[in-house]
């Protein structure tokens, strides 16, 4: 009973006093609580909202430029083509004409009106229809130019953000590469020729690297690398009798793990087995007629005149290189300059990126890695702290 009446005299007094004080300190309909901070980062639980990354912020100043103008240029490229909305329209009118037509001149029976068709509306019908498909077929040519037109502006500005996003080398830092604009060579009549001469530069250098890369291997690295598997399988494949020998045990043979499909049941399964590895011991009792067989092959298949060794080929490869890049970056001051003097001119939507906002790939500084766990200790013990 005492406790009843305890717990009687705290509601009491929490209706008498404490209820009328926070209704009168709070808003309608909101007695008891706080209004929350007017910013809404003073009570964020860690999610800030931030504003979107934008890749040109990987750009030093200049490139920056380049890209700014490469995304205004897309702009205003993409701002002329007619709407959607225009084009439906356009083709909405055409079927209307053609539908009324048809009803001009299809029979009763069929629910026309059976006119003639040199009647005055028949002839009336046909010049509307005529005028709708005529107009639609100006929207329509024009929409398709003006894409195909924001297209080419848009190709090399597209790779370019691609290759900013995920394709930059990693451990590099950006910096700007001035090209000054290449002068006029002789027999050039004006920016855009001298821009197509360095297009078919570019078509002849890529040419030059498929050729590197396709170039096939000396036969003597060709036959040095085959000695070296028959070596390894012969090693591998060599029986074993030392349990023969010590345990009057069995000869083990050289064995190799297979990996099969199951099939028949509700859905695949996979079975394992250990198999002779047959190749292997084949190498290591003919090794001597295995290798004396190939270099033969070797011999018949290989192209010594045209082949390059790996030095060879990543010396050959690197020269090309630095020959296209150099020629596209003069390749884009041009066309930026023949941008700039409103000639139609658009980048290549496949030149390098690099050459394309005039950038210059610099190793970046290793970071200070931080200290091992006992240095860190050496250094609060040792009162370096």
């Amino acid at each position: 009973m005492a406790k009843h009446g305890a717990d009687e005299g705290w509601r009491q007094h929490v209706i008498n006093n404490v209820l009328p004080r926070m209704e009168a300190t709070s808003p309608a309909g909101t007695a008891g609580f706080e209004p929350g901070p007017a910013n809404p980062q003073a009570f964020s639980a860690g999610v800030h909202l931030q504003p979107p990354f934008d890749v040109i912020e990987h750009l030093p100043p200049v490139a920056q430029e380049k890209l700014r103008a490469l995304r205004l240029r897309s702009a205003d490229s993409h701002a002329v083509i007619p709407p959607f909305s225009e084009i439906q329209t356009a083709s909405a009118e055409r079927v209307a004409a053609a539908n009324a037509l048809k009803r001009l001149s299809d029979h009763p029976h069929d629910g026309g009106f059976g006119l003639k068709s040199d009647s005055r509306q028949v002839t009336e019908a046909q010049r509307t229809l005529g005028r709708a498909t005529e107009e639609f077929e100006r929207i329509k040519q024009r929409s398709e130019t003006k894409t195909a037109a924001w297209q080419a502006a848009s190709g090399a500005l597209a790779n370019a953000e691609t290759w900013l996003k995920s394709g930059r080398p990693s451990g590099v830092l950006l910096q700007d590469q001035e090209t000054e604009v290449p002068k006029l060579a002789k027999g050039e009549n004006g920016v855009l020729d001298a821009i197509e001469n360095r297009r078919r530069r570019v078509r002849e250098l890529r040419a030059d690297l498929h050729r590197i890369r396709s170039a096939p291997f000396p036969s003597a690295h060709a036959k040095q690398q085959m000695r070296e598997q028959i070596e390894a399988l012969a090693m591998q494949g060599g029986p074993s009798v030392s349990l023969l020998i010590e345990h009057d045990g069995k000869i083990v043979w050289p064995m190799q793990m297979t990996r099969s499909e199951v099939r028949g049941g509700e859905r695949p399964a996979l079975a394992f087995s250990e198999t002779l590895d047959a190749v292997a011991l084949t190498c290591w009792l003919h090794k001597s007629a295995l290798i004396a067989a190939l270099d033969r092959e070797i011999g018949t298949e290989s192209d010594d005149p045209a082949s390059l060794s790996h030095e060879a080929r990543e010396k050959a490869e690197a020269e090309v290189m630095g020959d296209l890049l150099d020629i596209e970056r003069q390749e884009a001051a041009l066309v930026f300059q023949a941008q700039q003097s409103l000639l139609p001119c658009e980048h290549r939507a496949d030149i390098s990126p690099v050459a394309l906002l005039g950038l210059r790939l610099v190793t970046a500084p290793r970071p200070d890695l931080p200290r091992t766990s006992p240095e860190h200790g050496y250094d609060i013990v040792g009162g370096r702290r």
